[in-house]
């Protein structure tokens, strides 16, 4: 199903409906209805009165039949909402001023009157133009925050297709050695394998966003299927509160930095190590560590390691701007520690 593309005209009538115009709102109208019945017996014959009563009514047919046009007008005929809007603008100031030249009892000259028909044609494109163009901008602002979400979309699809069958080959390769060597780790490591699919395609099949305690999920049958490739060499824990599970949790935050921890930490260290997760929350903030030892953290980067790093930041200022984070030090206890700091909703 294809969709349109935006155009002034559509924009422009869905600012009108967001910005209220078009008599929506009730008050300001009855307002002036009653100020200008009010000041009559006293005002009336005050040239300012017959302008202020002209330049109100310019306005508010202007602002009826432009919101009428902005809900009646059928799709496929609102490009023409620019012009239409232009035509009730005028029917509107020349309303306007023929209202001020019927109360006014003084003559005015040919240019007077041209300065006053150029004054209700300009209150009424300011009254006008001011909450249009605020519509317009807040409306291009939201489709700009849309439009980058479907770019991160499109980027974190790509993203799992680079790493799923990587990381699918390098397993199912494991699964046919044991298989072939007749060891008891190709069970386990096949019932890892299914359980990391079948998380993840229903993570697929639901909406964009995750949970903490889905992301989790997939962490988990990841660290199980690395646990059986590496043997004794990994060992892992993840402390997280089950009442932290249900907080929202973009996609694929957590993966790369536990795949990171493994593959430049405990990976190529001799003796293996260890990998922690941790998650706390506290001053609207949610922190995930991925804690690891094995290869100390040096001032030189590994091949991929700043990478796989700078897309997380990336992604994490794309969605959070400055209220997200992600620091990689080494902490006190010698251990390399990755800190991922989120906002909380």
């Amino acid at each position: 199903m294809s969709t349109a593309a935006p155009t002034l005209g559509s924009d422009l009538a869905q600012a009108l409906l967001e910005e209220g115009v078009g008599w929506q709102r009730a008050a300001p109208l009855l307002a002036g209805l009653a100020l200008f019945g009010l000041a009559v017996p006293w005002l009336r014959e005050q040239p300012a009165w017959a302008l202020s009563l002209g330049l109100w009514l310019g306005h508010a047919a202007t602002d009826g039949l432009v919101g009428l046009l902005g809900r009646r007008l059928r799709p496929e005929h609102r490009v023409a909402l620019p012009s239409l809007l232009f035509l009730a603008l005028l029917l509107g100031a020349m309303l306007g001023w023929n209202v001020e030249q019927l109360l006014t009892q003084a003559l005015l000259s040919g240019n007077d009157r041209i300065t006053r028909a150029w004054l209700h044609f300009s209150f009424g494109a300011l009254m006008l133009g001011l909450p249009l163009l605020q519509g317009l901008r807040r409306l291009r602002a939201v489709r700009r925050v849309e439009q980058e979400r479907a770019r991160l979309r499109a980027e974190l699809q790509m993203l799992q297709a680079q790493i799923e069958p990587h990381f699918l080959f390098n397993t199912l390769a494991t699964l046919r050695s044991f298989v072939r060597q007749g060891s008891d780790r190709a069970l386990p490591l096949l019932d890892a394998v299914s359980g990391l699919l079948e998380t993840t395609l229903e993570r697929v099949r639901q909406a964009e966003d995750s949970t903490l305690g889905q992301e989790c999920q997939i962490v988990e049958h990841y660290l199980a299927i690395m646990a059986l490739r590496l043997g004794g060499r990994l060992s892992y824990r993840i402390d997280v509160d089950a009442a932290l599970l249900a907080l929202p949790l973009p996609p694929l935050m957590l993966q790369p930095l536990v795949e990171n921890a493994i593959q430049h930490g405990i990976e190529p260290s001799e003796g293996g190590g260890t990998l922690q997760l941790r998650a706390e929350s506290g001053a609207g903030r949610l922190l995930l560590r991925v804690i690891n030892s094995g290869l100390a953290l040096t001032g030189v980067t590994p091949a991929g390691h700043g990478l796989a790093l700078a897309n997380l930041r990336r992604r994490l200022q794309a969605l959070h701007g400055d209220r997200a984070g992600l620091q990689l030090a080494t902490n006190a206890d010698g251990l390399t520690e990755a800190t991922l700091t989120l906002p909380l909703p």
